[in-house]
């Protein structure tokens, strides 16, 4: 059996406020794991699910008032247009260079499973960008067969820019990171592996 750490969610990121769970973004309400509101990014296991019960009926009745008290927002039929034209795209392209959104997505997994792992170092994580602005370039060139329904292909062809983005975005981020990663390095290195069996 092999074991090995891994990546349960990521959690947290929209900040909102104590009171109504609103964040800076009016109108847009948050609670449970997506939130960072008083207690921060919280886990699936512990007090999770009564904080999203809890924080999730203050979301609502102030989502509720907020609906109540303001005027309903005016939807851009050009934007929509745009966001329609862009979603399609997968199945409108042609080959020579065909790619295929589920080898994107394998190729993206393996890359950051190996240098963006637990113990990270700056030349592999460098590597990742590298690997990252290629893996952009193959998406843009991703053909999806077959009808709209239900077709996974598709849905994992739109999943794509938030993959490499989020992944962008975790990569550069533990650049930064120099005063952890170094704490975390030389941790690691001083830990002896068990010679199991013997």
């Amino acid at each position: 059996m092999e074991v090995g750490p891994t990546t349960h969610y990521i959690m947290g990121g929209i900040h909102v406020d104590a009171e109504t769970q609103m964040s800076t973004v009016p109108g847009l309400f948050a609670a449970g794991e997506c939130a960072s509101g008083i207690n921060g990014a919280n886990r699936l296991g512990g007090n999770s699910l009564s904080d999203l019960l809890v924080f999730g009926k203050r979301a609502g009745e102030f989502a509720a008032k907020f609906a109540k008290d303001s005027n309903a927002g005016r939807v851009n039929p050009a934007q929509v247009e745009e966001a329609a034209r862009r979603a399609l795209e997968p199945f409108e392209r042609t080959a020579p260079n065909e790619e295929s959104p589920f080898n994107i997505q394998d190729d993206l997994q393996e890359m950051m499973q190996d240098l963006v792992g637990i113990v990270r170092k700056d030349e592999e994580m460098l590597r990742a960008l590298e690997g990252l602005q290629k893996l952009w370039k193959r998406a843009r060139h991703v053909i999806v067969r077959g009808n709209r329904e239900y077709n996974p292909g598709w849905h994992t062809a739109l999943d794509l820019t938030n993959l490499l983005t989020v992944s962008e975005a975790i990569t550069r981020s533990a650049l930064e990171r120099k005063e952890s990663r170094g704490a975390q390095y030389r941790r690691t290195t001083r830990t002896r592996t068990p010679r199991w069996g013997k």
